[in-house]
């Protein structure tokens, strides 16, 4: 039950966010919390990862979604099995992460992003995220983990 609830959740969680940041805030709007170590702006992302391909946003969310579309017929078919927590937990993940960012792509036409990490490295500290980005991310990483982990 648990993996059914983790994309749910994300998806829901973050939808509120977007919602609320695309409500409250202005784009270059900058606000330090957590003792500046998170900002918090608002961002249309209208490509993929960085902005990738922001002029061809009908590509993006058709890719997007085919992509999604395999990994939630993967994650079907893998929670019929037992056991494989690891790998169930990588999936529900990405799945809830991707529904949200898809959902935005369909919805708005293009993501919103709303917060980035207080670094000493410019570069990174101009990437903007979502919860979505950071929940495919993790489950990404547990994805390779259980891979390295069960190799023969």
């Amino acid at each position: 039950m648990i993996y059914i609830l983790i994309p749910v959740i994300i998806f829901i969680t973050d939808f509120l966010i977007k919602d609320k940041i695309e409500k409250t805030r202005e784009i270059g709007e900058d606000e330090e919390i957590l003792g500046g170590k998170i900002i918090l702006h608002k961002y249309h992302n209208k490509g993929a990862m960085l902005n990738f391909l922001d002029k061809k946003q009908e590509f993006v969310a058709g890719l997007s979604t085919g992509m999604t579309v395999g990994v939630l017929f993967a994650y079907l078919w893998l929670l019929g099995k037992k056991g494989m927590g690891l790998l169930k937990t990588g999936f529900a993940l990405v799945l809830g992460g991707a529904a949200s960012n898809i959902y935005d792509r369909i919805k708005r036409g293009y993501v919103v992003d709303y917060f980035s990490f207080q670094t000493k490295w410019k570069k990174f500290r101009q990437i903007v995220f979502n919860i979505s980005d950071i929940c495919i991310f993790a489950g990404s990483f547990l994805f390779i983990l259980w891979n390295l982990r069960n190799k023969s």
